[in-house]
């Protein structure tokens, strides 16, 4: 084993430490109140991101709600290494905030596609005329998802120079800080993305005392569904695509083994290659911010998390030589958990026989019988097949799901743990009708 592979544990330990993470906001609070300074929180708007449009209508309450000073920045696409698959998350983020705005409280157009780089431009030099936090931005908004360029035009209009100027400028501020995004939010070193990210501001605002008096939060994190009260007329098929270097999958993957504990529902597991064995880079700056958003999410879920060592390259092919074997027992799932787990928060190296022995044992099943599998390539097609059906889904990323009905047709797809809760909405639904 490496020295790095070696070190790789606790130094993810130390990083991703909750008390770690508590003492440094402490330092950002008693520094600020010892300088009397108000507290900033800063928003980065992407004027063709549809979770930049569902997040900006919240900015109004954000400021009449807590004693809090917005800033209003605009910022560029993120750039290649950091967005792969451009088109298929346009796409998808499109289709995703219009699923998800009703259960904020929120609105977003009947838009069919994201509105061409003129619109884009006219917008943004009608939103820099006016007022940035308030009804207009909202107003604007609207118009764009709707079209509406002619609307646009007859509104007060910078100049295209100083869109270009504040782009820049947003843009600049947002890598100097440590993201790549739109729809973030930024408070004190921490990051928050769009409305699934906002309550997790909101607890540090709230404990920070500067939610005014007899004042609301503004959201909560969206809950699983209670069970169906009308009796289910059918079956249907979950199809869940992980991978096996995902800590997203991995906390997924106690939730979605539930779900036939709740519904009748066939789980169908299609583990695909993690995005960086598929040639898709993962910068530095997105890798720092997906570990610290999968601690808060493991801490919220109660799932261990942050004793770390990355299974990428061998572990996981090794791993995923021995997932036929589970699969054919029945536990195909519960092996991919437990290999998870062992790597994402007990820091075991899974490319030592002893570490995939002890997943093989977890879940019931014969190392001596495992080991007929062990090293062989027969899985590789099958795991790039499943890649090709995530595809067929405008889907690209992990964890990934699909509902499909009793003839084959597909109810609903998305992507991301932060959707579990809406696929069970759907899986009621298709079960009711």
């Amino acid at each position: 084993m490496s020295l790095r592979r070696r070190l790789m544990p606790f130094v993810s330990k130390i990083i991703t430490s909750s008390s770690r993470l508590k003492f440094q906001r402490k330092i950002k609070q008693f520094t600020r109140q010892t300088m009397k300074s108000v507290a900033e929180v800063d928003f980065f708007y992407q004027m063709d991101d549809p979770y930049s449009h569902l997040l900006a209508q919240h900015l109004v309450k954000l400021e009449q709600r807590y004693n809090v000073e917005v800033r209003f920045h605009i910022v560029s696409q993120p750039d290649d290494a950091a967005a792969p698959e451009r088109e298929a998350l346009s796409a998808y983020a499109l289709r995703d905030a219009q699923d998800i705005a009703s259960y904020h409280e929120l609105s977003f157009p009947k838009a069919t596609e994201i509105p061409d780089q003129n619109t884009v431009n006219t917008a943004l030099r009608a939103i820099i005329g006016q007022d940035r936090i308030g009804p207009g931005l909202i107003e604007i908004g609207d118009m764009f998802w709707n079209g509406e360029s002619e609307r646009l035009k007859n509104m007060p209009l910078v100049s295209q120079q100083e869109v270009q100027s504040q782009i820049s400028e947003g843009t600049a501020l947002r890598e100097s800080l440590g993201h790549y995004l739109g729809a973030m939010l930024h408070f004190d070193g921490e990051w928050f993305w769009g409305v699934d990210r906002l309550p997790y501001l909101e607890d540090i605002l709230v404990e920070q005392g500067l939610l005014y008096a007899g004042a609301k939060r503004i959201g909560e994190f969206q809950k699983r569904p209670d069970f169906a009260s009308s009796p289910a007329k059918r079956r249907v098929k979950v199809e869940v695509f992980p991978s096996l270097r995902s800590p997203y999958a991995y906390l997924a993957f106690q939730e979605i083994l539930d779900l036939p504990n709740r519904y009748p529902v066939d789980i169908v597991w299609r583990p695909v290659m993690p995005m960086v064995m598929r040639g898709l880079p993962v910068p530095p700056t997105k890798g720092r911010y997906i570990m610290a958003d999968v601690k808060r999410e493991a801490d919220r879920i109660g799932i261990e998390f942050g004793h770390i060592s990355d299974p990428v390259g061998e572990p996981v092919m090794r791993g995923y030589s021995l997932y036929p074997y589970a699969k054919n027992n029945g536990v195909g799932g519960e092996f991919l958990f437990a290999f998870c787990k062992m790597a994402w928060s007990e820091g075991r190296d899974m490319g030592q026989d002893a570490s995939l022995q002890e997943a093989i044992e977890r879940v019931g099943l014969n190392w001596n019988e495992a080991l007929e599998y062990l090293d062989n390539k027969d899985w590789q097609a099958e795991i790039e097949d499943n890649r090709l059906q995530l595809f067929e889904s405008g889907l690209w990323g992990v964890p990934s799901f699909r509902l499909v009905g009793p003839r084959g047709k597909e109810l609903y797809s998305a992507w991301g743990r932060d959707r579990i809760w809406l696929l069970e909405h759907h899986i009621q639904e298709a079960l009711c009708k």
